[in-house]
């Protein structure tokens, strides 16, 4: 009858440098993961300044839905239609959740007052949108292609300054609906 082998321990020896190995294996391995996260790190990212801060969206586009949600999406109030003119406009460009490019452009910022709630105008304006008082008028580029909203409304919580923040409810001709909030300032010179 044949006895099974007797387990051999490891010598001390043998011990102190399989400790050794496995103690530089894992120094690697928090080095690689400080080193990656240092990488990837932008030490001017902006910090959320409200609850709200950023674009929480959702709704139907061509007959998909949609979500949106960014924290810190790009945000222009000046001039968002370069090439029809110089006029004065706000907008914020972000991402679907599934990647699709959303802006939406508020064409007659002039308009917006806090606390105030106003209807959505399908003007026919290009470059002279400035010139509508009767309501707001919003285009939204989904993917380069601008439609403008026919109905809805947006209600302004905050007019450009520092910041632009509203919520609001839009229709489309097409059916298609967009609705949501916003709380967006433009990148100040040391975060860009």
């Amino acid at each position: 009858m044949t006895m099974p082998p007797t387990p051999t321990r490891a010598t001390p020896a043998v011990r102190g440098t399989v400790a050794a190995v496995l103690r530089r294996v894992a120094a690697t391995v928090v080095m690689a993961f400080v080193v990656a996260g240092c990488a990837t790190s932008n030490p001017a990212h902006r910090q959320a300044e409200a609850v709200d801060d950023g674009v929480q969206a959702e709704g139907i586009i061509d007959g998909s839905r949609v979500a949106i949600s960014r924290g810190v999406p790009e945000v222009v109030f000046g001039d968002c239609d370069p090439g029809l003119g110089v006029d004065a406009d706000i907008c914020w460009v972000a991402r679907t959740i599934d990647g699709l490019s959303i802006a939406f452009v508020i064409e007659n910022p002039a308009v917006l007052e806090v606390d105030t709630r106003l209807d959505v105008v399908d003007a026919d304006c290009e470059d002279d949108c400035d010139d509508v008082v009767d309501g707001i008028v919003v285009d939204v580029r989904v993917d380069g292609e601008s439609r403008r909203a026919s109905s809805g409304w947006v209600e302004v919580a905050a007019v450009p300054g520092e910041r632009a923040a509203a919520e609001f409810d839009l229709g489309f001709a097409d059916g298609d609906e967009l609705r949501g909030s916003f709380n967006v300032r433009e990148l100040r010179p040391e975060e860009r």
